[in-house]
């Protein structure tokens, strides 16, 4: 039969070097052999390169639900802030998670790189209307903003979307602005994206 181990917890916030509260992926992978590890075969999700958890905290905090062990915590925020990653930050055997438990963490990613004058663009998105993507729209913005993109168009397949109104009723205008596109798929000649429209 199937044992449900007890959870243990974490507890994130993620700011930058000014204090202010930064919108963030979090990821995390097991570092021994006794912290359980995801299992598709029971529908588990699959992350590459040995990640149990990845979450994206859109209002720079998470708690994140995970079986007890010994873990490998990496927070980042696209190429412009730097990477905040458990082993250089006091864990270097990892961060233990109890059983019944939740560790706080407090987290600083500071901006490393002046982008000013430069935008962190993605053109060519796909989300839940297009019939390539089962993503919602909300998810879609949310980890474009902990990516650190600063401005989409949508472009999904056959369909004319707008973010904005998304965007807006997340709270995230001051992090992500976005525009209305399309691809339009044709079957003999390919596809051609579109915008603004």
């Amino acid at each position: 039969g199937l044992i449900a181990p007890r959870t243990s917890a974490v507890e994130i916030t993620v700011r930058d070097q000014f204090g202010r509260m930064l919108p963030a992926k979090i990821s995390m992978r097991p570092v021994d052999d006794e912290t359980p590890t995801l299992r598709p075969q029971l529908g588990d999700s699959a992350f590459s390169g040995g990640f149990t958890q990845i979450v994206f905290a859109p209002y720079g905090e998470a708690r994140i639900e995970t079986p007890a062990g010994l873990y490998e915590i990496f927070v980042s925020r696209g190429i412009e802030y730097g990477l905040w990653h458990s082993a250089e930050e006091g864990w270097p055997d990892g961060v233990v998670l109890s059983p019944g438990e939740a560790a706080r963490l407090d987290t600083v990613l500071p901006l490393e790189v002046d982008s000013t004058g430069f935008i962190s663009a993605d053109l060519h998105v796909h989300a839940h209307p297009s019939h390539d993507s089962g993503v919602p729209l909300d998810t879609r913005v949310v980890t474009m903003v902990c990516e650190g993109v600063e401005f989409l168009s949508s472009t999904d397949h056959d369909y004319v979307t707008d973010y904005r109104p998304v965007i807006e009723d997340l709270g995230m205008d001051p992090w992500i602005q976005a525009t209305v596109g399309t691809e339009v798929t044709t079957l003999e000649v390919g596809h051609f994206l579109g915008f603004p429209l």
